[in-house]
């Protein structure tokens, strides 16, 4: 015992450090495996039959088929080709172990769970030097957090897998790798091409990072700029694993995964899908081809859209350091949602993982405040949509499927909330849109604080 002891006391400054990070990383672990063994039992909760079904679909056409056919024409299928890697490995195990219909929306969950534990362990890499309580706390937050549970274990939609390369590009490019950056947003980005909301705010960065040199252009009194070597680098690589990861599927025609994106983003024309955003406001499921002032709603939305990101840029000019990047990523990805029409409610949630990372690294109270308010509104949207479907229109030969705590159901469904004259999902969509702009405006505010995160 007292050559123990004593041993603890010599012990020196590399060894104590090495100590620490070993209880760290048991830490995590037990919070990983909690958060791996509760999703679990939350996967075998009733899936959102529609999108489970047809995500089935898929998985056995491309056991049989492979990829090369999947995009025939008179098929139905809206997705970019990467979550569909995911699915032919599903469809290859369902011919050897031969799944019933409820292993197999079993195993189309598990992929969500497995992206919200690498999440939150990439969120706690992230946070590397902030207090124990919040390098841990982060990530138990994110797998506990409802809209979490509900959008991925308990529906089975992979918007999880959007939000960990997100936050991915943003891990590499913060830590001056941004070739390793641009390959995790371009994976991210043929998985849910919904990635594109975040491009112009990483490239600004990128550029900013590596600026150009100007130079005289000949004779004449002026310089212009030459890109450094790391630009072409950086556009190369993410080409590249674009070519690789589309090729199977677009074997001969490589540029017609441009025309399933397209067709993709014609599947449903309409100003909000259910989604509590700007054009909720005004009503769901309406035509996005509606004129106003003489332009269709589609192109305000761009505007509108285009707008707010050359505004988050322009808040966020001149900071430093990684909370600043997770900010300007999440806001431009919520300001896609906010604006945009031909939303769902599920396109919010990529924003929720890197804003939790700037919420720890900034320490700001309002940013909180946002993070509960979004939260909210987004698990209220998630639970709306999750619940009606099942209700009005259930499986052929099956009754109605009652919401589970209808109170809550009725409530979001009441035509007349606080006496305001409005139905809840409008006022939700207000709150979406104000809170937004308090945000970006809070983000102006507290820009000077931002250099003080650029050691983390």
């Amino acid at each position: 015992m007292a050559e123990l002891e004593t041993g603890r006391a010599e012990l020196r400054p590399d060894e104590v450090g090495q100590v620490t990070f070993l209880f760290s990383i048991k830490a995590i672990a037990v919070v990983l495996l909690a958060g791996f063994l509760l999703h679990l039992f939350l996967a075998s909760l009733p899936g959102f039959g529609i999108d489970l079904g047809t995500f089935q679909a898929w998985s056995l056409r491309l056991a049989d088929r492979g990829p090369w056919n999947f995009y025939d024409r008179g098929f139905f299928a809206d997705y970019a080709p990467g979550y569909l890697y995911i699915l032919w490995l599903i469809g290859g195990l369902n011919k050897v172990l031969a799944f019933d219909t409820g292993q197999f929306h079993y195993m189309l969950k598990l992929p969500a769970v497995f992206a919200d534990l690498a999440s939150a362990y990439l969120l706690y890499r992230m946070l590397a030097g902030q207090r124990p309580l919040f390098r841990l706390g982060a990530p138990i937050l994110y797998l506990l957090f409802p809209a979490t549970i509900l959008i991925g274990p308990v529906w089975g939609q992979i918007d999880s897998l959007l939000a960990l390369f997100l936050l991915l590009s943003v891990y590499y490019i913060s830590r001056g790798r941004p070739i390793e950056g641009s390959i995790a947003y371009v994976v991210g980005f043929v998985i849910k091409p919904q990635a594109i909301a975040a491009l112009p705010f990483l490239a600004f960065w990128i550029m900013r990072q590596h600026p150009p040199r100007w130079a005289p252009a000949g004779a004449l009194w002026v310089k212009l700029p030459v890109p450094p070597r790391i630009w072409f680098y950086i556009i190369g690589a993410a080409f590249g694993v674009l070519l690789l990861l589309i090729l199977p599927f677009f074997p001969d025609r490589p540029w017609n995964f441009y025309d399933q994106l397209k067709h993709a983003t014609e599947v449903y024309p309409y100003n909000s899908l259910n989604a509590y955003n700007f054009w909720g406001m005004f009503g769901f499921f309406k035509s996005d081809g509606i004129q106003h002032l003489g332009l269709a709603d589609r192109y305000w939305g761009l505007i509108l859209f285009g707008a707010a990101t050359v505004g988050v840029i322009y808040v966020l000019r001149r900071s430093e350091g990684t909370g600043a990047l997770a900010l300007g990523a999440a806001l431009s990805t919520l300001a896609f949602y906010v604006f945009l029409t031909r939303m769902h409610e599920r396109y919010m949630f990529p924003f929720f993982l890197p804003f939790l990372a700037a919420c720890v690294l900034l320490q700001s109270r309002l940013l909180w405040g946002t993070f509960i308010v979004f939260g909210i509104v987004q698990f209220l949207d998630l639970y709306f949509v999750y619940s009606y479907y099942p209700l009005a229109f259930p499986a052929a030969g099956q009754a109605p499927q009652e919401p589970f705590f209808r109170p809550l159901y009725d409530l979001i469904t009441h035509s007349d909330v606080l006496g305001l004259g409005l139905e809840a999902a409008k006022l939700l969509s207000i709150v979406t849109v104000a809170t937004f702009l308090l945000l970006l405006l809070a983000s102006y505010v507290l820009r000077l604080g931002f250099r003080r995160s650029a050691a983390i």
